[in-house]
């Protein structure tokens, strides 16, 4: 039994009330159903459309349950203070409370991809927090009062932090060019929430700590993880007592990505789009039923519909299609076109004319000749032509009228074009083809696309070949601006933006060597690493600032918390691979893999550039005055450390 609902397309809400509906009369019929040892159960666009929603729904509360967990565990196992670990989770947390609030009021919806922004943006919201209370901490370990330690710790981080959100949300914001709407808003959501964190940052930490020390008083002498990162010193000077063999190792392992990503390239997007699919886990019988509704039909449900303007029109399109098939190009793609004509014929008058005169061919002479059973047969045949009448829309069966009815209710003036059974339109190449068979087609001197959900996933596959490498483009030379305005430093911009670019190019190696593919959604990845990592080589260069160029020292002090930064955007990144999304899965992986390539290229490749630099002499980092300890100028004074 095929159930087709009439109006617009349904939501989620109206599908499943739709589903429940169709379950209760089930119900009502249970005992007859099971004396007859029979199965009901449902297939088709709204069964699984309606168990993919409510999986994804489950997927985002578990994922970010999850990711918040674990951030929150490393930033407490990192500070080993639970009331910076609470101040900044609450901190984070309203900022993506208001993020999608603001979403709320002004897009209105998310989607499958959107969806799961929350987790991205804890995970790397949170690292302005981190370097911010590593600052603190280490003000605090001095011998500060809370009030001296959180400005202070403000004057010295908030620049860099801010480049760093700002580069982020630019590197989102390019997204907003794309044609796709699903894109722009990924972008408006992402650039928005990663600036809001930043605010937070700034403006809830502090507050926050300072409530939590009036309840519970001075927290005792603390763990300072820049101190602790002192320890890693002579391990440091170790391990950069060459830099020129680090930055030839790097040169290396640089060329041998770039190898592997330009011999992947012609091959490097994803053609099958059932690797892109969503996987339903633990529902085996719906897929089941999915499978063998397929079969049944004995037709493929793939395939588009044209919209005209009369019924005219509409068969002359049909006419182009038939046309088409007979192309070999089409031959094995489109099987039919119908029209209203399938269910009501066309030109009734001249074939009913046509009947008349056969029926006169057949006389009762003619009868007579005839053996007696044959000639009641042939009696019955000629009575049932004679009785023909011309058929009319309200007379013809409605659920086979429907597919051809629109919104306003007019009848006749859609096309429908459905693909082979063995089309294999999950296959690029041939979703391609099927899409250029129904496109352009001459009418009436105007050319007619088809439209439907194969036409917008090719649209996807071409717009990624163009809109990829615009949106990285532009991203990239953004946060090659910002980190100029922020250093004012034509080569101390180089070096940063220098070793992030090859930790791109590096996670394109690591993307090719292992053989992810990019697709329609993960390409994004490129253009929002280089905001995202930029975050990285600039702390670590602005310490050295602060520390009159000593590269070791600054690395030893901040490092550890731009690991930590970099750790927390791998857990959020990392909750992707639990939604039932391959494409979102895709997403994770490539990003958690550039992750790893630029935290090492900004914390190994980045100090030993500049180590290099001093060593021939050249001042690579323009040295700002040693912040590292407080003056009272400028100060008030605040309430004496207990």
């Amino acid at each position: 039994i095929v159930v087709r609902p009439t109006g617009t397309s349904l939501g989620v809400g109206e599908a499943r009330k739709l589903l429940n509906e169709m379950q209760a009369l089930v119900d009502t019929h249970k005992a007859e159903i099971d004396a007859g040892g029979l199965r009901i159960g449902f297939a088709g666009s709204f069964p699984l459309f309606v168990a993919e929603y409510e999986a994804i729904i489950h997927d985002v509360r578990d994922t970010a349950l999850l990711c918040v967990t674990v951030v929150l565990l490393s930033i407490l196992l990192f500070f080993r203070d639970i009331r910076s670990t609470i101040s900044l989770g609450i901190a984070v947390l309203t900022a993506v409370a208001i993020t999608f609030g603001i979403t709320r009021l002004t897009i209105g919806y998310l989607n499958t991809q959107t969806a799961f922004l929350g987790a991205i943006v804890v995970g790397t919201g949170i690292n302005y927090g981190l370097i911010y209370l590593a600052r603190v901490q280490q003000l605090r370990r001095q011998g500060n009062d809370l009030m001296r330690s959180c400005v202070e710790g403000a004057r010295t981080t908030a620049e860099a932090t801010l480049l760093a959100s700002a580069a982020t949300s630019v590197s989102f914001g390019v997204l907003i060019l794309a044609a796709n709407r699903g894109f722009r808003h990924f972008g408006i959501i992402g650039g928005l929430g990663m600036l809001l964190c930043w605010v937070a940052t700034f403006v809830l930490v502090p507050a926050l700590l300072s409530i939590y020390e009036k309840v519970r008083g001075a927290p005792p002498r603390a763990v300072d993880p820049e101190e602790v990162g002192q320890k890693l010193l002579p391990g440091l000077r170790r391990f950069f007592r060459t830099p020129g063999a680090i930055t030839g190792v790097f040169a290396v392992l640089t060329v041998i990505s770039v190898v592997l990503f330009l011999r992947q390239l012609p091959n490097a997007m994803e053609r099958n789009l059932e690797n892109l699919s969503n996987e339903l886990k633990g529902q085996e019988t719906l897929l089941r039923d999915q499978s063998r509704a397929g079969t049944s039909l004995g037709q493929s449900t793939a395939g588009v519909v044209a919209l005209l303007e009369s019924g005219d029109e509409a068969e002359e399109f049909c006419e182009q299609i038939r046309k088409r098939i007979e192309d070999p190009r089409y031959s094995k793609l489109i099987e039919s076109c119908t029209t209203l004509s399938s269910v009501v014929p066309r030109q009734q008058p001249e074939k009913l004319a046509v009947l008349r005169e056969i029926v006169a061919t057949v006389p009762d002479s003619v009868l007579l000749r005839l053996d007696p059973v044959l000639r009641a047969r042939v009696r019955e045949v000629r009575d049932q032509l004679a009785a023909q009448t011309p058929v009319a829309v309200k007379d013809a069966p409605q659920g086979l009228v429907d597919k051809f009815r629109e919104r306003d209710g007019s009848v006749g003036k859609i096309a429908s074009v459905t693909a082979r059974p063995q089309a294999k339109l999950e296959l690029g190449p041939n979703l391609e083809a099927f899409v250029q068979g129904v496109r352009n087609v001459p009418v009436h001197g105007r050319l007619i696309d088809a439209t439907g959900e194969n036409v917008i996933f090719a649209d996807l596959l071409t717009d990624i070949e163009a809109e990829g490498p615009r949106t990285t483009l532009f991203s990239f030379l953004g946060v090659c601006i910002l980190v100029f305005l922020f250093f004012r430093n034509v080569r101390t911009s180089v070096e940063i933006v220098g070793s992030l670019f090859i930790g791109v190019v590096l996670m394109g190696g690591v993307a090719a060597a292992v053989g992810l593919k990019i697709n329609f959604f993960n390409f994004i990845v490129f253009p929002i690493t280089f905001g995202i990592a930029v975050d990285y080589g600039a702390n670590v260069v602005a310490r050295i600032r602060e520390r009159r160029g000593d590269v070791l020292l600054s690395l030893s002090e901040v490092g550890p918390a731009v690991a930590l930064c970099s750790w927390t955007s791998i857990v959020g990144y990392g909750s992707l691979l639990f939604s039932l999304n391959r494409a979102l899965r895709s997403f994770g992986w490539y990003a958690m893999a550039g992750e790893v390539t630029t935290i090492i290229t900004a914390l190994v490749l980045l100090p030993a550039l500049l180590l290099l630099a001093k060593r021939r002499g050249v001042r690579a980092v323009e040295s700002f005055p040693d912040r590292t300890s407080i003056s009272d100028e400028g100060m008030k004074e605040g309430p004496p450390q207990p």
